[in-house]
């Protein structure tokens, strides 16, 4: 008995060799990690946790400051607008005071809403926050990073079709 070795044998001991080295090359890369909390510490954490505990959410800075300047908008027109509700039921205001509060209080309903309708046209061509205070003149702050040209075009339009403001009167910004 001769063991001599034929080229197809040496072929196919190749190609079993290759074959179990690439096994053994994706066992290794794809292992499971032993780092891993086991399920017991994963259960044991969330047995400490109580559910509906309030967590801490920070937001961003500009988020804060649209808030802020929402909120604070909101106060000031509502101290307006209770100032003229006070001329209005006064007893002691004549008729041309309590119609000019009516006039005023209207005006400033009016506002509310149209500042309102014009923010959400705007975060809708922006995507981002915005602030829109009326008056004789219009300004829009915007977050950062929203601003261009187009937008700017687009925020005239919307304003002047929405008010009786002409573009020279409106100012647009963006928030640091």
């Amino acid at each position: 008995m001769s063991f001599s070795i034929k080229r197809k044998q040496l072929v196919f001991a190749g190609l079993v060799l290759s074959l179990a080295a690439a096994l053994y090359v994706n066992w290794y890369y794809t292992r499971p990690v032993t780092d891993a909390p086991s399920v017991e510490a994963t259960t044991q954490a969330q047995e400490q946790r109580n559910l509906g505990d309030a967590q801490f959410v920070s937001a961003t800075p500009q988020d804060d400051y649209f808030q802020k300047a929402q909120l604070n908008r909101s106060k000031a027109q509502d101290e307006a607008k209770q100032t003229l509700e006070d001329i209005i039921k006064s007893n002691d205001a004549d008729t041309e005071s309590k119609q000019s509060a009516e006039k005023a209080l209207e005006e400033l309903e009016n506002n509310i809403v149209v500042q309102t309708e014009i923010e959400s046209f705007i975060k809708a061509k922006s995507g981002g926050e915005v602030l829109v205070s009326l008056g004789n003149t219009a300004e829009v702050i915007l977050q950062k990073g929203t601003l261009n040209d187009e937008l700017c075009l687009q925020i005239t339009d919307i304003i002047t079709r929405k008010t009786n403001i002409i573009s020279e009167k409106i100012t647009i910004i963006e928030a640091k």
